[in-house]
């Protein structure tokens, strides 16, 4: 993609300027004049009872990222030079958004031990450019190569638990189909954050997804739909799995979860509004009252949808929703990266304390060097 530099424009808020991202319109489509949203020291936070944030969590899809030699093999071709460039540029996106926390996606490595290699040596980058000590930490896949895992800083978070949901057995669409597993899996972390300011310690999960991607690779999908089924039976066992084992936590708010990372598919499309919990996969199944379009999205009779589990903290976000989305694919762009969150938890993402649905979030598209994806963050305050 081509960035160019942006102008930026600020607006009086109750608690902080906002820069805003403007769009210049080019003969080859859209261009991001600027890479961020608002990213401001905010001088009125003492105004805000909740005082310093505790937390901001970061997502980023690293493109294929590894060590050399398994970038190498995956980007035949790549130099030194630009695999350095890219490493620069993801830690720049980094430091810029202040990440305490980064789910990654795209983590090249034949085994866990490989990628957890790759994913210290960008930890290193990190603390050489921020002063900061960032633990790694992967998660099991079911693909030979790609993985997901997560930076956490140590100043700010203790890991206290891992869990990979990569085994799990996927809900079928059809009842003659036989059932399948993530395409990589889902992995949760359980931190406990550091409270600030007399606010106690919180215990926080993090659930980093990266689903079947639109690519062919490895054979095309039998219902031309670009695997939009296959991530719809996703969405489905992931929402199962948080409304089983959060339960009690998405009832009180005791300690707070996020689902981030690569859906792989728009805001507007069954697997995302599956995720979210308005529908079910039960709605696509035999005379049910949904079908799928020809991009994926549902198409459902009067009345059908439930009420909703979890909530975007960027396409519902007065600041971030009219960006046109976390990557170009095929010459149109789509939010494919996404933070979502349970009702209750939203306050703790909010800009200010009494700005309820205006969230402390944003988007960074540059230096475009370090991925094709755009960064997602959300900062977290109690």
């Amino acid at each position: 993609m081509r960035y160019k530099k942006a102008k930026s424009l600020f607006f009086r808020a109750p608690v902080v300027a906002l820069v805003i991202i403007i769009i210049e319109a080019t003969n080859s489509g859209f261009s991001f004049a600027q890479s961020r949203t608002a990213l401001v020291e905010n001088t009125a936070v003492m105004a805000d009872p909740r005082g310093a944030p505790e937390l901001t969590v970061c997502s980023q899809n690293l493109e294929n990222y590894g060590s050399y030699q398994d970038s190498l093999r995956r980007t035949p071709g790549l130099s030194q030079e630009a695999y350095d460039k890219k490493e620069q540029a993801l830690v720049k996106r980094f430091a810029s958004a202040k990440c305490d926390v980064v789910a990654v996606q795209e983590l090249l490595g034949r085994s866990e031990a490989d990628a957890l290699l790759a994913l210290k040596g960008l930890s290193e980058r990190l603390r050489f450019h921020t002063g900061r000590v960032f633990e790694a930490v992967v998660g099991d896949s079911n693909d030979r190569f790609l993985r997901q895992g997560f930076l956490v800083s140590t100043d700010r978070a203790q890991v206290t638990n891992k869990v990979t949901f990569n085994k799990v057995l996927l809900p079928p669409l059809s009842e003659r189909q036989r059932p399948r597993q993530f395409s990589r899996g889902p992995v949760e972390l359980q931190i406990s954050v550091k409270g600030r300011g007399g606010s106690a310690n919180k215990n926080v999960n993090i659930i980093n997804i990266h689903f079947k991607s639109k690519s062919q690779r490895g054979g095309s999908d039998p219902s031309q739909l670009e695997w939009e089924t296959y991530r719809m039976e996703m969405a489905e066992a992931l929402r199962r799995i948080v409304k089983e084992r959060h339960a009690p936590s998405i009832q009180s708010g005791e300690s707070i979860l996020l689902i981030v990372g690569d859906r792989n598919s728009h805001f507007d499309s069954a697997s995302a509004r599956i995720l979210e919990g308005v529908l079910t996969l039960t709605h696509f199944q035999g005379t049910s009252p949904c079908r799928l379009s020809k991009r994926g999205m549902p198409l459902c009779q009067a009345n059908t949808q439930r009420s909703q589990l979890l909530f975007s903290v960027l396409t519902q976000n007065p600041y971030t929703q009219n960006l046109p989305g976390t990557i170009r694919y095929r010459g149109a762009y789509s939010w494919i990266d996404d933070i979502i969150m349970p009702q209750v938890d939203l306050p703790f993402a909010w800009k200010n304390y009494d700005s309820p649905g205006s969230y402390a979030s944003g988007v960074i598209y540059s230096p475009e060097a370090a991925s094709d994806h755009a960064l997602i963050y959300t900062t977290l305050n109690w």
